[in-house]
């Protein structure tokens, strides 16, 4: 069985943690989606499992991908990185990864898979802490007290993908779910 991952931890961790290079945050961002958009014909042709298994990652999958949607539109708007992380922690605030029985293989694997995800994206996302000197987060941002990591116009146009992306996504798990 897949224990409980509770966001918190993660949360803990990207405020501790500090910036990354744009193109990680970007990527990690990417890959999260990507995960919850190769679960939808995993979750399309679910039989055997109980609704309530079934229900509980519908429902994990749909927030996820809801909050990274929040998320790529929350780092491409205004605001300091201290800002964006807080609103970037509300959007995943209380999502937990649920509990698949172990004989449930393929969507366990879903689940621990985009958590997985989700910590890298979240450990990434710049905070407004500060970057050891030489590292890739120093070439695109200037850390300290209300700084605003500086993204380029395709930066911005990948974080706009994203949205679409997770929009996308949204729709197709709202079908599931009918």
């Amino acid at each position: 069985m897949i224990a409980p991952k509770p966001t918190a931890i993660v949360l803990a961790a990207l405020l501790i943690l500090s910036a990354c290079s744009t193109s990680q945050v970007i990527a990690n961002l990417q890959i999260a989606l990507d995960a919850v958009a190769a679960g939808l014909p995993i979750l399309s042709g679910i039989t055997g499992v109980p609704p309530a298994v079934v229900s509980d990652v519908e429902t994990y999958a749909t927030a996820t991908n809801q909050a990274l949607g929040q998320a790529s539109t929350i780092l491409a708007g205004s605001g300091t990185d201290a800002q964006k992380a807080a609103q970037i922690a509300a959007a995943f605030a209380g999502i937990t990864a649920p509990v698949v029985p172990a004989q449930y293989a393929a969507i366990a694997n879903l689940v621990a898979t985009v958590a997985k995800d989700v910590a890298a994206f979240l450990s990434s996302v710049p905070s407004g802490g500060s970057a050891p000197g030489g590292s890739a987060a120093s070439a695109n941002v200037t850390l300290g007290a209300g700084h605003t990591t500086k993204w380029s116009s395709h930066d911005y146009d990948v974080l706009a993908k994203c949205t679409s992306e997770a929009n996308a996504n949204a729709i197709k798990l709202q079908a599931l779910k009918k």
